[in-house]
């Protein structure tokens, strides 16, 4: 393992870090790990779904985790693929801080930008030697293809973290309705259950080293 102390965390939108991972970056930034969230874009869905708004929520809930303030790309729609100029930009990132560990979004899910996102954050991690997705969003991202879950975090004592940082999106729990959080809790139940803990998250692996 790299002596680095330094984690990277990439999502496409801002909110899909807490669904996949809140309380992995809680329990990582409580670790001592110095954890370093980066959003690509800010999708402005309905006429009530500003991107200052996403922006100032995403801020409060990096608070809630114990993170410095995300950095924002803010990447128009059309430069949201895997390109050179987005591969750059994580070429970047992964030379500037030389992660210990790179956290990004599971490449099977059904949102375009998770995929071009993942694949431009592997191309950029081709010398990195711990690199995970966290499980696709919640709702939607249901495809032909499976999540695996290979490695689990317990984060029994990292829920109510997560589940503040979850609340910070109040613009998205009105778009995606009344039980969004209960399900994104639900399913850190049945990771946890799966780990003999209470809660859990889980991850794919792409590359990790060990001994």
């Amino acid at each position: 393992m790299s002596k680095s102390q330094n984690i990277l965390v990439f999502g496409a939108h801002p909110d899909d870090i807490e669904i996949g991972m809140g309380g992995t970056v809680t329990k990582l930034s409580r670790l001592g790990y110095n954890v370093k969230l980066v959003i690509a874009t800010l999708p402005n869905f309905t006429q009530n779904d500003k991107k200052e708004e996403r922006r100032m929520e995403a801020i409060r809930s990096s608070k809630v985790m114990g993170c410095p303030e995300p950095d924002f790309l803010d990447l128009p729609p059309e430069q949201m693929t895997h390109s050179r100029k987005l591969v750059g930009i994580m070429d970047k990132y992964i030379l500037d801080y030389r992660p210990a560990a790179v956290f990004t979004q599971w490449i099977g899910d059904s949102h375009q930008d998770h995929q071009a996102l993942t694949r431009s954050v592997i191309s950029g991690s081709r010398d990195t030697t711990d690199l995970y997705m966290y499980e696709t969003t919640i709702p939607g991202g249901i495809t032909e293809q499976a999540f695996r879950p290979q490695l689990f975090v317990d984060i029994t004592d990292y829920i109510e973290p997560k589940k503040s940082a979850l609340e910070c999106f109040e613009s998205q729990q009105a778009r995606c309705g009344p039980i969004w959080i209960d399900a994104i809790v639900g399913r850190a139940a049945y990771r946890g259950y799966q780990l003999n803990c209470k809660y859990a998250e889980a991850f794919e692996v792409i590359r990790v080293s060990k001994w």
